[in-house]
């Protein structure tokens, strides 16, 4: 159990990490997108208030792995969907990635290890499953 627990407090964490984006300057986004390929971030009041407002959703994503963390097995069917979800949602970032031609390093980076995300935590979970119910 402890290397599911271990895998949905890290990404908990990991998503939390862009909480403070949300209220410093966009100015100071620049480098991670000059990263990544993307050469400058549209100066407009809906692509700001669209990027905080993820930021913002990640965060409470990273609150939701957090909590799942916790006592993975006490919430059912909550964490194999997770699992399930996390594989869709990385086949989408990847397609979508393509569709609209972002550099590779942008969407594969994100694509792939969500899809390994999604992979890890239903292993893990069944693993979990399975020691769980030759101890019972």
């Amino acid at each position: 159990m402890y290397p599911l627990k271990i895998l949905l407090w890290l990404t908990g964490i990991a998503c939390l990490l862009v909480a403070p984006a949300v209220f410093v300057p966009m100015s100071s986004w620049e480098p991670a997108t000059t990263f990544f390929g993307v050469e400058s971030l549209p100066e407009s009041p809906i692509f700001e208030y669209i990027a905080r407002q993820l930021c913002t959703i990640f965060a409470g994503i990273g609150i939701y792995f957090i909590i799942l963390g916790l006592h993975p097995l006490k919430y059912g069917v909550l964490v194999p969907f997770t699992g399930i979800f996390s594989i869709l949602l990385g086949s989408v970032l990847i397609m979508v990635g393509i569709k609209v031609a972002m550099p590779p390093k942008w969407f594969l980076s994100d694509g792939i290890s969500t899809l390994i995300l999604g992979v890890l935590i239903l292993l893990f979970w069944l693993r979990a499953k399975k020691i769980v119910g030759r101890t019972v």
